[in-house]
């Protein structure tokens, strides 16, 4: 009696992506010049149809200015927007994560007000389930090559919001201007009935006291375990990260600065599973038709966590005034535009931006310029596998004046990898029995062997089973080729 088996290979892919163009306005004080801009966008999931993910989002812009009598002021705005992502192979009832990006900054001081404008450029992931039936013993008569197939299949999806505080000691601050969060993700592991994820939560404060602006950088570690259902320490898992809201608060007369962040925690578990298949069949006493399937099989490894540094130079262009001290960066970033698997080394391939605000002495004054470091690297990590998705998070970032006109910067950036692997294969979902075959008039039938042939092919071509070619025949297979194997036939 045949026997199948149901295979359910999943992968996590990156489905479709789109760009929104996003547009704010604020009140902007009398001759105000605009020194830098920076935003960080959220978005969410609503509506998922045929060919089309609907989606709610906002962008936290945050500008900084120098007013007309030379003071440092941040001016704040949040736009929320909506948009549609379209692919054809997105289905209704998909579960997605949307992972925004603010891939471009523009502004503009336009009849009073700031014009910021920001593109935000979003991908959707999911997990595309593929599921197959495959023959795993044949009926009797049938002889059955079998292999055995790896794969991951999926077990839990879960999402979950984590809310982060610190503080830090400050000196001569009177407000905060503005605070703006990075988060990186550390490590995801799995036991019995749950999930843990650990990263850590950078903030960026600018601050105003007497003396001018400042900044300081309160750096807070997190750990966070997600019940899971049916996860075990044999399971791995993936997950992401976001910052949906963020603030930093100078409490008065304690010199504290306390900083708070909204995450949101994606986390997808998986399990490897091991199917053992037929591939090919033969019969030698009936005709058999067979369902051959092809499948597309799905490997993975643990989210693998890389840190690298990307520095570099900066000029300050000849018309800006020359620089003696850093005042604070702002809107620091990384973006990859690139990443690949070459001779089994990740190579990552973008950049990593901000602005520099800075002081001259000469005039008693504040300017800015905007940097952007390229980079293409290989990171420190070695896979067999042929498939990489990554994200980057700046975790830390120093510049210094190395002469009045240059810049030394010096980046440091987590990298987060999901390596995988597909594989297409072919196998038996069913075999079919027809008529009787004709019996053979000879006794005997001779087949030689060819180099490395293996015991299933000398088996399908002497028209009998696996066991009766070793039976009757003195050679081991492999077969060095040459061999002359005999089949003495039941007549």
């Amino acid at each position: 009696m045949s026997e199948n088996i149901n295979i359910k290979s999943d992968g996590i892919i990156n489905i479709a992506r789109g760009q929104a163009v996003v547009e704010a306005r604020a009140d902007a004080p009398a001759g105000c010049k605009i020194l830098s801009a920076s935003a960080w966008a959220v978005t969410m999931p609503g509506e998922i149809f045929a060919g089309e993910v609907r989606y709610t989002g906002k962008v936290t812009f945050d500008c900084l200015i120098l007013t007309g009598d030379g003071a440092m002021e941040c001016v704040t705005t949040v736009a929320e927007f909506s948009d549609k992502i379209t692919s054809p192979e997105i289905a209704a009832g998909m579960n997605m994560t949307l992972i925004p990006e603010v891939i471009n900054i523009d502004t503009a001081i336009e009849s009073g007000a700031v014009k910021l404008i920001a593109v935000i450029d979003t991908s959707a992931l999911t997990v595309m389930p593929r599921e197959y039936t495959c023959l795993s013993v044949p009926d009797d008569g049938v002889y059955a090559e079998n292999r055995t197939f790896e794969y991951v299949s999926l077990i839990a999806e879960q999402t979950e919001t984590v809310y982060i505080t610190d503080s830090v000691a400050v000196n001569n601050v009177t407000e905060v201007l503005f605070a703006s969060s990075r988060v990186s993700i550390g490590g995801v592991e799995t036991s019995e009935g749950e999930i843990k994820i650990s990263g850590t939560v950078y903030t960026d404060a600018v601050l105003k006291g007497e003396s001018g602006a400042s900044a300081a950088r309160v750096i807070t570690p997190f750990a966070k375990s997600i019940p899971a259902l049916g996860v075990t320490s044999d399971s791995f898992a993936y997950a992401t990260a976001a910052i949906t809201d963020t603030a930093a608060t100078y409490i008065d007369g304690e010199n504290r600065l306390e900083t708070s962040a909204t995450l949101m925690l994606s986390v997808t578990a998986f399990d490897r599973k091991m199917s053992d298949c037929v591939v090919d069949v033969f019969c030698a006493d009936y005709e058999i038709e067979t369902k051959p399937v092809t499948a597309k099989l799905q490997a993975c490894e643990k989210l693998a966590i890389v840190t690298d540094t990307v520095d570099g130079q900066i000029p300050i262009p000849s018309e800006k005034p020359a620089a003696d001290n850093v005042v604070c960066i702002s809107g620091a970033f990384c973006t990859l535009s690139d990443t690949k698997i070459d001779g089994g080394r990740v190579i990552a391939e973008g950049l990593v931006g901000g602005d520099i605000v800075y002081y001259n002495a000469e005039n008693n004054a504040v300017d800015t310029i905007a940097f952007r470091l390229p980079f293409s690297m290989p990171l420190s990590i070695h896979t067999d596998m042929t498939n990489v998705a990554a994200t980057a998070t700046v975790t830390d970032i120093s510049v210094r004046v190395r002469r009045e006109s240059v810049f030394d910067i010096k980046a440091e950036v987590s990298f987060a990898l999901r390596l995988s692997s597909e594989t297409e294969c072919t196998f038996i979902e069913s075999v079919k029995i027809g008529e009787p075959l004709p019996r053979p008039d000879a006794s005997v039938i001779v087949h030689i062997a060819k180099p490395g042939e293996t015991l299933w092919q000398a088996a399908k071509a002497l028209c009998c089973s696996p066991e009766s070619v070793e039976k009757q025949n003195a050679f081991a297979a492999p077969y060095a080729g040459g061999e002359r194997l005999v089949n003495f036939c039941k007549r």
